[in-house]
């Protein structure tokens, strides 16, 4: 009998476990657009309090700047190495959320797509529009700050 209860315990607790990488995932899905990788269900079980920051900043851009220019730069990856950045361009108050490759910012009340360059004195930022040649210096290296 003992040995019966064990196992319906262990089956139970399998079950649970099976339900909790169920929701799991799907909340994985649900915030970053993309399913879990096979095999990496224990990264992100490992790493649950980072993955819950970076799908909060998911939230945060995509309240801030629309989905329609916010979602494209919505990945794990690119989460893990983006950073806010306010200023002024053109005399106009400016707030961007920059990604490895792209940004998307709030200039006054309209909303510009970048391109993201990084070089060794910083990283800079310059218009998708082609009319428009400036740059934008958002982040320094080394001791240029």
């Amino acid at each position: 009998m003992e040995w019966r209860r064990k196992r319906e315990e262990e089956q139970r607790r399998l079950e649970l476990k099976s339900q909790v990488m169920a929701a799991l995932k799907d909340w994985y899905r649900r915030c970053f657009k993309w399913p879990i990788m096979p095999g990496e269900e224990g990264k992100v079980v490992r790493r649950l309090e980072l993955y819950y920051g970076m799908c909060e900043m998911a939230k945060a851009v995509i309240a801030e700047y629309g989905g329609k220019y916010a979602e494209p730069l919505i990945s794990e990856y690119a989460l893990r190495r983006a950073f806010w950045w306010e200023g002024e361009w053109r005399g106009k108050p400016m707030s961007c959320f920059v990604t490895e490759k792209k940004a998307v910012c709030k200039v006054g009340e309209k909303m510009a797509t970048f391109y993201v360059f990084d070089t060794p004195q910083g990283v800079y930022l310059r218009p998708e529009i082609k009319l428009v040649d400036d740059w934008i210096k958002v982040a320094h290296r080394g001791d240029d700050s």
